[in-house]
């Protein structure tokens, strides 16, 4: 496209995005020469409702190490990071727990060793629980390019360098594929202090590098964007696994409660029909125990 603009080709650039939320668009719109918004993008009710369950429609989410371990390459050029890998499971359990469709949730990462350690832990975690199912699609950044999703789980994997993602179109890639909620995890002390990427991570280092959920909503909700809600700060990897186990917990508790539900009215229904029976047999037997009166049709002499 580059080369027909050189060499004079008439061409037309467009100048508003209707993918996301504006908030969300900012990250990468400073990219492109006067890209504003579709109104739409401001008018539909679903881009004025916050993402249930999170006090923000866009965050990064500082990952530590787990056992002292970030980054690692088990294999040359297969990098991997286990801390994100789980902490994404996490996200996404939490958020089928509170009621987003499979279907809407995409996790994205930068590497291809990621992707294959997402797939494993996705596996363990949500395998056995069919009521959870694998994420919709779990990918690379470059091979999702022009795809899109509602909302995106984006792991950035590197604790010692930033690595390709310094090139700033992959970054655009990367943080332009969600339309309503976009949560990105890596190193903070990391990432911003790239000079590139600065446009983007100083407006998501403008919010708490610790995820905040709104616990007890679950989807969909009333609550406005700008509404962030009783925020509920997750400390790390650990305090985040903590709350999906809690929330299954509560479910699980609940179906037991409406199982149990279930099982009183059944009884009781039963119980009617026994009832119902033992009056049916009675009103037979008496209906056989009482003799018919004959008629006696004699005439007067």
């Amino acid at each position: 496209f580059t080369r027909f603009v050189r060499l004079g080709v008439p061409y037309i650039e467009l100048n508003a995005q209707g993918r996301a939320r504006p908030s969300i668009a900012s990250l990468y719109n400073w990219r492109y020469r006067g890209l504003g918004d579709m109104p739409h993008v401001k008018t539909r009710e679903v881009f004025q409702h916050a993402n249930a369950g999170f006090a923000h429609e866009f965050q990064f989410i500082d990952v530590e190490d787990l056992a002292g371990v970030g980054e690692s390459e088990p294999t040359p050029h297969f990098i991997q990071n286990l801390a994100e890998a789980e902490y994404c499971i996490a996200v996404y359990m939490y958020m089928r727990l509170i009621g987003y469709p499979r279907e809407k949730i995409t996790i994205l990462s930068t590497y291809n060793g990621q992707v294959a350690l997402l797939n494993d832990i996705a596996t363990q975690r949500c395998g056995a629980f069919p009521e959870l199912g694998m994420p919709h699609k779990i990918a690379t950044v470059d091979k999702y390019q022009g795809q899109q999703n509602d909302f995106v789980l984006l792991s950035l994997v590197r604790t010692k360098t930033v690595g390709h993602l310094r090139d700033v179109r992959r970054l655009v890639v990367a943080l332009s594929r969600a339309r309503l909620g976009l949560y990105v995890l890596g190193r903070k002390s990391l990432f911003a202090n790239c000079l590139e990427l600065a446009p983007s991570f100083n407006i998501l280092n403008g919010r708490s590098s610790r995820l905040k959920l709104v616990l007890g909503e679950t989807v969909p909700t009333s609550r406005k964007v700008a509404d962030s809600g009783n925020a509920f700060e997750v400390h790390n990897l650990q305090h985040m696994q903590a709350v999906v186990m809690q929330r299954m917990q509560e479910l699980h508790k609940a179906g037991r409660a409406q199982a149990q539900a279930l099982d009183a009215q059944e009884q009781t229904r039963q119980k009617i029909l026994q009832a119902q029976a033992k009056y049916d047999q009675a009103a037979a037997k008496e209906d056989k125990a009482v003799e018919p009166v004959a008629e006696v049709n004699g005439a007067s002499e």
